[in-house]
C-alpha cells in the first residue's frame, strides 16, 4: 500500500508541470482530461491534508473526541471542531490554488 501511494505521489510530482503548462495553453481543447485529472488529484490531496489536520488536532488535544461529541453531547467542542474544519478548508484551498 505504501509503495502504491509513493508511486502515485511520484507520478503526481512528475506530471504537474506538464499539466500546468497544458492548462495554460489557450488553444487547448476545453474537453481535455488533464484539467479534470489535476482537479481530482488536488481534491484527493486536499482531503488527505484535511484528515491529517484532524488527526494532529486529535493528538494535540488528547481527548476522546468521539466520546465527547456522541456520548457527552459536548456542543462547545462540536462548534470548536466546526471552526477548525472551516479554517483547515480555507488554508488548504489557498495552498492548492
Amino acid at each position: 500500500m505504501i509503495r502504491k501511494l509513493y508511486a502515485l505521489a511520484v507520478a503526481l510530482v512528475i506530471s504537474l508541470p506538464a499539466t500546468a503548462a497544458f492548462a495554460q495553453d489557450p488553444s487547448a481543447n476545453d474537453l481535455s482530461p488533464w484539467p479534470l485529472l489535476s482537479s481530482l488529484i488536488y481534491g484527493i490531496i486536499g482531503i488527505l491534508i484535511y484528515v491529517l489536520g484532524y488527526l494532529v488536532f486529535d493528538r494535540m488535544m488528547q481527548l476522546n473526541l468521539r466520546r465527547e461529541l456522541v456520548e457527552d453531547q459536548n456542543q462547545a467542542l462540536g462548534i470548536m471542531l466546526a471552526g477548525l474544519f472551516i479554517g483547515l478548508a480555507i488554508v488548504i484551498a489557498a495552498a492548492i490554488n
